[in-house]
C-alpha cells in the first residue's frame, strides 16, 4: 500500500499544491511575450533567484528535528563532524516558529557559503555574455525574482512549518536539495551563448523554462515524501531523503544535583577564538584562495572587465570571514554553556541554555583522567580542562571536561584520578623565540605585501604559503609547554 505521503503527491490536492510555484515561474514569461523582455532578462530573473533560495534552504534547515544522515557521500554540501553536530535540545524564539536546533548550524553555514558561490560562479557565467550592472537595475527584474522566492515562502509557510513537515526533515535534506538545483541551473546557465547563437532568443526562453519546471517538480516530489523519483538527473535534483533516528534520551533525575561545576565562559570563548586563528584560518585562507583563482581562470574570460575579479574577490573574502566566525561559534556554543552536574554516582554534561543534557557517564569508570596543559586562555583566565575516557566497551569515549573555574572542585566532586590540577610552568625562552618567529614572519609577509616590490602575485604567493609559514611558529610555541610530572 502506498505511503500517506506518496498518496498525497498523486492525489489532485497534492498536484495542486504545486500550483503557486508553477504560476509563480511563468510571471517571467509574461514578460517575454508580453511586455518584451529579452531572453537575458528572463536568465537575470532566474539567477537571481536561484541565488537567494539557497540561503532561504538555509533558513528552513535551522528546523529541521530529524538528525542528519551518517553516510553523506556524494552530496554537494559537505560538513564534517564538528563541535555541534552532537549537540542536543532546541530553542523556541516565538511561539509561531518551530524550534531551532543547533546541531544543524554547521549545514545552515555551509549553505550560505553555497550560496555566495553559486552567486559568483552565476555572476562570472553571466558577465561573459550579458551586462549584469545593466540586467540589475532593472526593476523589474528584481521584483520578478522576488515574486519567485515569495512562492517558495508560501510553500515552506504551508507545508514546512504548517504541516510539521520539519518534524520529519534532516537538516542535510533541507539543503542538499536546493543546492543541487542552484548547481543545476548555474551549470545551464552556462549554455546560454551557444542556444542564442543556434535558436535565438525562443531557444533560449524555452530552454530555461524546461530547466527551471523540471528543477522545481523533483523538488516538490522530495518534499512531499515521493519515495518513487527514479535515478537519473530527476532522482538526483529530488535530493535524500534519509534521515536518522533521534538519540536516545539521557535520563537525568528531577532533583538537585549533589554538585555542579559551570564552566569557565570566558576561557571556552577565548579557546574556540584561538582555535580558528591558528588552526583552521591559515588553511581556510589558502583553500578559498585557490578555489578563487579556479573561478577566475575557468569562468573569466582574457580581457574581463577588472570588477568581476574585485567583485568576487570581495564576496570571496566574506565567506572566509563567515567560515572563520561559524568556526568559532560553534566551538564556543558546544562548551561554553555546560555545566557539569554530579547526580549520585552519574557525571552529566548539562546545557544550561538549553536545558538539555548532554552526554553522560558513570562515575566509577572515568579513567585516564588529566589535566591539558597546552591551552594558554586556561593559563590565561587561571581555568582548567581535563581529558578523560569515560565508559567501557562500545560506549568508551574520549571526552574534554571544561574549562572550568574550579580545577581542585571539579577533581573532588566527580572522583577524578588526578593527582594535582596545578599546570608546570612554560619556557619562557622558548615561548620567547616562537613569538619572535610569529612576529618576523608577519612583518616580513606585511613587507612583501605592502613594501615597494609589492605585486598581486606577490600577495597570492603569501597566501598559498601562509600554512606552512604559521606551522614551524605552533609547532615552537607548543615546545614551551613542559610535560607535567
Amino acid at each position: 500500500m502506498p505511503s500517506a505521503a506518496l498518496r498525497d503527491v498523486r492525489t489532485p490536492s497534492g498536484t495542486a499544491a504545486f500550483l503557486p510555484v508553477l504560476l509563480a515561474n511563468l510571471v517571467p514569461l509574461v514578460g517575454v511575450f508580453r511586455l518584451g523582455w529579452d531572453p537575458a532578462t528572463l536568465a537575470a530573473v532566474y539567477a537571481i533567484e536561484v541565488v537567494l533560495s539557497v540561503p532561504l534552504s538555509g533558513a528552513t534547515a535551522l528546523f529541521a528535528a530529524r538528525p542528519p544522515p551518517v553516510d553523506r557521500e556524494g552530496g554537494v554540501i559537505s560538513v564534517t563532524e564538528g563541535p555541534l553536530s552532537r549537540k542536543r535540545g532546541a530553542v523556541r524564539p516565538a511561539s509561531w516558529l518551530p524550534p531551532i536546533y543547533p546541531r544543524n548550524v554547521p549545514f545552515v553555514a555551509s549553505v550560505f557559503g553555497a550560496g555566495v558561490w553559486v552567486a559568483l560562479v552565476a555572476g562570472v557565467a553571466f558577465s561573459q555574455t550579458f551586462d549584469v550592472p545593466a540586467l540589475l537595475g532593472r526593476p523589474a527584474v528584481l521584483a520578478s525574482a522576488l515574486a519567485l522566492v515569495a512562492g517558495q515562502v508560501v510553500e515552506i509557510a504551508r507545508d514546512y512549518v504548517g504541516r510539521r513537515r520539519y518534524a520529519e526533515t534532516s537538516p542535510y535534506a533541507a539543503v542538499e536539495t536546493p543546492t543541487r538545483r542552484a548547481f543545476f541551473l548555474v551549470v545551464a546557465l552556462f549554455a546560454l551563448p551557444a542556444l542564442d547563437a543556434a535558436g535565438g532568443g525562443v531557444a533560449v526562453v524555452a530552454a530555461l523554462v524546461a530547466v527551471k519546471l523540471l528543477v522545481e517538480w523533483s523538488g516538490f516530489r522530495a518534499t512531499h515524501g515521493d519515495e518513487d523519483s527514479g535515478g537519473g538527473i530527476t532522482g538526483w535534483l529530488a535530493g535524500p531523503t534519509d534521515s536518522a533516528e533521534p538519540p536516545a534520551p539521557i535520563e537525568v533525575p528531577d532533583a538537585e544535583p549533589d554538585a555542579r561545576i559551570p564552566a569557565h565562559r570566558r576561557a571556552a570563548v577565548a579557546t574556540a577564538v584561538l582555535k580558528t586563528l591558528t588552526g583552521v584560518a591559515p588553511i581556510y585562507a589558502t583553500g578559498f584562495l585557490i578555489a578563487w583563482i579556479v573561478v577566475l581562470g575557468v569562468f573569466v574570460p582574457d580581457g574581463a572587465d577588472g570588477a568581476v575579479a574585485l567583485g568576487s574577490g570581495v564576496l570571496v573574502l566574506a565567506l572566509y570571514l563567515g567560515a572563520l566566525a561559524a568556526n568559532a561559534a560553534g566551538y564556543a556554543l558546544a562548551r561554553a554553556p555546560i555545566e557539569y552536574r554530579r547526580y549520585g554516582d552519574r557525571l552529566v554534561a548539562y546545557d544550561a541554555w538549553l536545558d538539555e543534557p548532554q552526554w553522560a557517564a558513570a562515575v566509577d569508570r572515568l579513567r585516564d583522567a588529566r589535566v591539558v596543559h597546552t591551552r594558554f586562555p586556561d593559563r590565561a583566565f587561571e581555568a582548567r580542562t581535563v581529558s578523560l575516557t569515560a565508559g567501557v566497551g562500545d560506549d568508551e569515549t574520549e571526552r574534554f571536561v571544561g574549562p572550568v573555574a574550579d580545577g581542585e572542585g571539579l577533581v573532588a566532586a566527580f572522583d577524578l584520578p588526578v593527582r594535582s590540577t596545578d599546570l608546570p610552568p612554560m619556557d619562557r625562552r622558548i615561548a620567547a623565540v616562537a613569538v619572535g618567529l610569529g612576529g618576523a614572519v608577519a612583518a616580513a609577509g606585511v613587507a612583501w605585501v605592502f613594501g615597494p616590490w609589492s605585486s598581486s602575485a606577490n600577495a597570492l604567493r603569501l597566501l598559498l604559503l601562509l600554512p606552512f609559514l604559521v606551522w614551524p611558529t605552533r609547532l615552537l610555541w607548543r615546545q614551551a609547554y613542559a610535560e607535567p610530572e
